[in-house]
């Protein structure tokens, strides 16, 4: 493995096969160990766009922003009234190697910050408007431990509403008119996910005001 040039112009089972590495491989692949699986495939000198065809993601491979690392604050960018940023306080993480959590605000221009909850993973996702922003939100359930369910805060409403379907880690990626679009559980039994906000189910709508903070 020393010598990358002994792998030129193989297959990826080639060069499992070459380095001796195929049981290692397909115990890990057997056993849903996907970081293992992908760190055999670097080492090998895999292409990432083949690593993860092969294995799926992983926390190496996930791009940025996820759910184990995004950003403080989120904008819609906004340049008008509806400006607003999501602000992340206090996170970390659920268990050891595990998505993170934490307090969830709102900022709205020139009114006051809006708590949206105190359990809150990420990343939030802005529609294209930038005036409804989707967020996971932790939640512990008696027979599946921890879940997530999806909020959306709509600025031109005031309100907050949280759905009913439950979900492992979300990890959200379009956000267009009525529907979300993304993966439940990326490094583990994903799924793909198409949520559309007007056919779920709601749990409940928070209705804002604009001089007190609320929490789901």
């Amino acid at each position: 493995m020393n010598n990358p040039e002994i792998f030129e112009g193989t297959t990826v089972n080639e060069r499992l096969y070459l380095s001796g590495m195929m049981n290692e491989f397909e115990n890990a692949i057997k056993k849903d160990n996907r970081n293992i699986a992908y760190r055999i495939l670097r080492e090998l000198k895999v292409d990432e766009p083949s690593i993860i065809l092969t294995v799926g993601y992983t926390k190496e491979n996930m791009k940025y922003p996820n759910a184990w690392d995004f950003p403080n604050e989120n904008s819609n960018k906004l340049k008008n009234e509806n400006n607003a940023t999501l602000e992340y306080s206090n996170l970390y993480e659920i268990g050891m190697g595990a998505p993170i959590s934490g307090i969830c605000k709102l900022n709205r221009k020139g009114e006051n910050t809006v708590l949206i909850g105190n359990n809150c993973g990420g990343p939030g996702l802005w529609n294209e408007s930038g005036l409804k922003i989707a967020i996971p939100i932790w939640e512990n359930s008696f027979f599946k431990g921890k879940i997530q369910k999806i909020g959306i805060f709509d600025l031109e409403k005031n309100t907050l509403t949280k759905y009913k379907k439950k979900f492992r880690v979300l990890n959200l990626e379009t956000f267009k008119e009525k529907t979300i679009k993304g993966i439940d559980s990326p490094i583990h039994k994903s799924k793909n996910i198409e949520f559309n906000i007007e056919n779920e189910k709601i749990e409940k709508i928070i209705e804002i005001k604009i001089t007190g903070g609320n929490t789901v």
